[in-house]
């Protein structure tokens, strides 16, 4: 354990945000043979028309993106965006299917990677953002606040709220790099 722990103490804020897609590849796999759709639509609305194929390709790029964007910006605001992103896209839903699974009594397919890899990889990602200065302890409870607003907006509307909440995202950076620009 020891040896993992030493590893991890190594990462950077940077590299941390690139275990999120891997746990996002597994996470689905996981869903896509527990048959997650069916699952849901037996508790839930049937809102989504997205195939879940493509939901996989839109959030898998939209990971990549934010990563890419704070690797070349390397600021503040593109670093609240990719925390944003993953507290929504990943943290929240852990807690999603921890909780339906409990509320209905029925196991949630994607609950065993929610717990072994959102949760901590997630609390990693906000731990380096903090110890790195990217965020500030006030600002990561808010980004978990938002997180939460964003997926709860997703599940009531479905994957068409994907463009909605990534062009609010994108103005929210767009703003923020502006004054950044202005003031050096």
């Amino acid at each position: 354990m020891s040896i993992i722990k030493n590893q991890l103490e190594k990462l950077t804020f940077s590299s941390s945000l690139l275990l999120a897609p891997l746990a996002y590849s597994i996470h689905h796999f996981e869903e896509k043979e527990g048959n997650f759709r069916t699952w849901r639509a037996k508790y839930f609305l049937n809102n989504n028309p997205l195939t879940t194929e493509y939901v996989f390709i839109v959030i898998t790029f939209i990971s990549i993106l934010f990563i890419f964007l704070f690797s070349i910006r390397k600021s503040k605001p593109t670093a609240n965006v990719v925390v944003i992103f993953f507290m929504m896209s990943q943290f929240i839903n852990a807690f999603f299917h921890i909780g339906a699974g409990i509320f209905f009594m029925d196991y949630s397919p994607g609950t065993v990677t929610a717990i072994l890899l959102y949760i901590p990889i997630n609390l990693l990602i906000l731990h380096k953002a903090r110890t790195e200065n990217w965020i500030s302890k006030k600002t990561a409870y808010i980004l978990i606040t938002l997180g939460l607003i964003g997926f709860s907006i997703f599940e009531l509307v479905g994957g068409l709220a994907i463009p909605g909440l990534f062009i609010m995202v994108l103005i929210y950076l767009i703003i923020h790099e502006t004054r950044i620009s202005k003031n050096q």
